[in-house]
């Protein structure tokens, strides 16, 4: 009753398995709008690897894939005013990720978010403080010419400071 396999057919599918088993681990497929950064052992490559299919790479590679496509954050601040009045303000910024620039951000802050709580947030917070001391009274935040300052010096100053840390 009991049949046979014959070993013409056991080691060509053994030898299928084998190939696709070990051979995934020399390609990676990176989603579209993502970046993938790979890590040896722990040690950060600076080679990313950008959307679509990337052949030939390291098998010993563990792989951190970062999205760079456009996001808002949306925070919530109270910022005094020279009369020492607080205005609650609601600030969004849009931002995204320099491609080029990942593993160096693996490096530093490890994920987008971690990049988000270190990085933009606390500067954030601090140039709306700072721009707060410029405006005289709390009524004037509602004006358009001191919304449009505001703009201004958040945009610049967040692009100076995060512009070279890859955001």
């Amino acid at each position: 009753m009991s049949q046979k396999i014959p070993y013409t057919v056991i080691i060509p599918v053994a030898l299928v398995f084998l190939v696709l088993a070990v051979g995934s681990r020399f390609w990676v497929s990176v989603p579209a709008g993502h970046v993938a950064v790979g890590t040896l052992f722990g040690a950060v490559q600076s080679d990313s690897y950008g959307e679509g299919l990337n052949i030939p790479v390291n098998p010993l590679l563990k792989f951190h894939k970062f999205d760079i496509r456009e996001k808002t954050h949306k925070e919530q601040a109270q910022v005094p005013s020279q009369d020492q009045l607080q205005t609650k303000i609601d600030v969004s910024v849009q931002y995204r990720l320099n491609g080029a620039m990942v593993s160096n951000i693996l490096k530093e802050t490890g994920s987008i978010e971690n990049m988000i709580d270190v990085q933009l947030t606390p500067k954030l917070r601090s140039l709306l403080r700072e721009q707060g001391k410029s405006i005289k009274r709390a009524e004037d935040f509602f004006l358009e010419e001191t919304q449009e300052q505001l703009q201004a010096g958040l945009t610049m100053g967040l692009a100076e400071y995060l512009e070279p840390k890859g955001i």
